[in-house]
Formats: structure tokens, C-alpha cells, sequence
């Protein structure tokens, strides 16, 4: 695990945190029409991404904020929601993003950087995102500096 990523929430969502999503979702989206799974959001340790194959995003229980400090951890769902989002419209501008590490590090702050402009957000989102963006980039440049040595 990331020194600088943290831990998003891991306990499988409730109905009504799943209900929050889909309305956050919708929110983000607007008139585009994009889909959201939701079957594995109940499920412990599920993951919210993004999958290109198929264009859409899962839900999972990481959608809502762990306890830690760090700017992923303690991420709202709105803004974890928007980072995926933004994966998907980075896609449909065909974006063909590095899918291995380290190089998905700056993809991965590239989208949160991307997200943080969405209307939809408010200061501290924006800020939570900018946050998380600059530590992908840290941890990028740390991968760097070990692989030199």
C-alpha cells in the first residue's frame, strides 16, 4: 500500500449509501448518459473503477472516505465518483492510459487533476483532488529515484 494513498472505506455499502451514490452520480453526469454498476457496492473490499473495455464504472465500497489522513483516504464521493468520471471521459477523447506502474501514477493524478475542475465540486473537493494528484506524482518520482539506484 501507498505511503501517501491511504485507505478508503472497505466495509460493503448499504442500500442507502449505494441510493447516495447513484444520486451523486447522476449529479456529476448531468445529460450524459453514463452507466454505473452497482452489484458489487454491498460487497467488503470492493473497488469503484473505471473499466475501458466496457465503458462504465463499478461501484464499490471504496467510493466512501476511509479514516485516514491522506487526500485519497478522506476523499468525498462525489470526488472519488468525479475521478472516475473524468477516467471515462479522457477515454471517449481516446486517452489510452498506462495500465502498469509506475506510469499509472501520473495517469492516475492526471484524472484526479482533470476531476477537480468538474462544476459540480466544491472547495474542498477540488482541494482533495489537487492533493491527490500531487501525492501520485510523489510517489512517481520516489519509483524513479529507487529504480536509479
Amino acid at each position: 500500500m501507498s505511503l501517501y494513498l491511504g485507505q478508503r472505506n472497505r466495509n460493503g455499502l448499504t442500500d442507502r449509501q449505494i441510493e447516495y451514490c447513484i444520486e451523486a452520480w447522476q449529479v456529476l453526469c448531468g445529460d450524459e448518459d453514463r452507466i454505473l454498476i452497482t452489484d458489487e457496492a454491498n460487497i467488503n473490499s470492493s473497488r469503484t473503477r473505471f473499466v475501458e473495455d466496457r465503458n462504465v464504472v463499478y461501484l464499490g465500497a471504496d467510493a466512501y472516505p476511509g479514516n485516514n489522513s491522506s487526500a485519497n483516504s478522506r476523499m468525498s464521493v462525489l470526488a472519488c465518483l468525479a475521478h472516475e468520471l473524468s477516467h471515462m471521459q479522457r477515454f471517449d477523447r481516446e486517452y489510452r492510459r498506462p495500465l502498469d506502474m509506475p506510469d499509472i501514477l501520473i495517469d492516475e493524478a492526471e484524472t484526479s487533476l482533470n476531476a477537480s475542475f468538474h462544476i459540480a465540486l466544491g472547495s474542498k473537493d477540488r482541494e482533495d483532488l489537487i492533493e491527490d494528484a500531487r501525492d501520485r506524482l510523489i510517489e512517481w518520482l520516489d519509483n524513479q529515484s529507487q529504480s536509479r539506484e
